[in-house]
C-alpha cells in the first residue's frame, strides 16, 4: 500500500515545481536578452520555446505513466528540470539554450498532467477539494520565483537563483525517490 499523505505532500511539491517552471522564462527575461543580446524577435522565439514543450510533455505523460508509473515519470521530470533549469542558468549561446528550455518545459508538462492525474486517482471523493489544493500550490511556485529573485538579488545573480532552484528540483526527485507510490502505476 501507500502513504496517501506523503503521495499528496509529493504530487503538491510537484506542482509547485511547475509553477516555477512556468513562471521562469519571465522572471528571466532581462538577464536573458542582455547575457545573449536578444531583440524583440529571438526574444518572442525563445519564449515561444517553453509552451511547445510544455504541450509536448501534456501530450506524452498519460501513455508513459500507463507503462512505467507516476513515480518513476515524477523523478525523470525532476531530473530534466533541474537539467534545463541549469543549462538555462549556464548556456553560453542559444545553440544550448534552447534545447535547455525545451526539455524543461517538456518535463515541467510532464510534471503538471502527472501530478494532477495522482491526485486524481488517489483522492475518491475528495477530488474537486485535492485538486484546488493542488492548483495553490502552482500559485505559491509561480509566485514565488519571482519573489525568491526579489529577495536575494542583492546577493546572488539572477543565473545563480536559477541554478539553485534547479537543485532543489533534483532534492525533490530524491524526495520522490523515498515516496512508496504503489497506486495507481506503479
Amino acid at each position: 500500500m501507500y502513504a496517501r499523505k506523503w503521495v499528496f505532500a509529493a504530487a503538491c511539491l510537484g506542482m509547485l515545481l511547475f509553477g516555477v517552471g512556468l513562471i521562469t522564462l519571465g522572471s528571466m527575461a532581462t538577464e536573458l536578452r542582455l547575457r545573449f543580446n536578444l531583440d524583440e524577435v529571438q526574444s518572442g522565439t525563445l519564449f515561444s520555446i517553453l509552451p511547445v514543450g510544455i504541450l509536448a510533455g501534456s501530450l506524452c505523460f498519460g501513455p508513459v505513466c500507463d507503462r512505467y508509473g507516476y513515480k518513476t515519470l515524477l523523478i525523470i521530470s525532476c531530473i530534466g528540470m533541474c537539467i534545463g533549469f541549469e543549462g538555462i542558468a549556464f548556456s553560453a549561446s542559444l545553440s544550448y539554450l534552447n534545447p535547455a528550455i525545451f526539455l524543461f518545459g517538456l518535463c515541467a508538462g510532464i510534471m503538471n498532467g502527472a501530478t494532477n492525474a495522482l491526485v486524481a486517482d488517489i483522492s475518491g471523493e475528495a477530488k474537486g477539494a485535492n485538486l484546488s489544493i493542488l492548483g495553490v500550490f502552482f500559485g505559491i511556485g509561480a509566485l514565488g520565483m519571482p519573489f525568491l529573485q526579489g529577495l536575494l538579488k542583492n546577493y546572488f545573480s539572477a543565473f545563480d537563483i536559477l541554478s539553485g532552484v534547479g537543485w532543489l528540483t533534483l532534492a525533490v526527485a530524491v524526495f520522490f525517490i523515498f515516496i512508496k507510490l504503489l497506486f495507481p502505476c506503479a
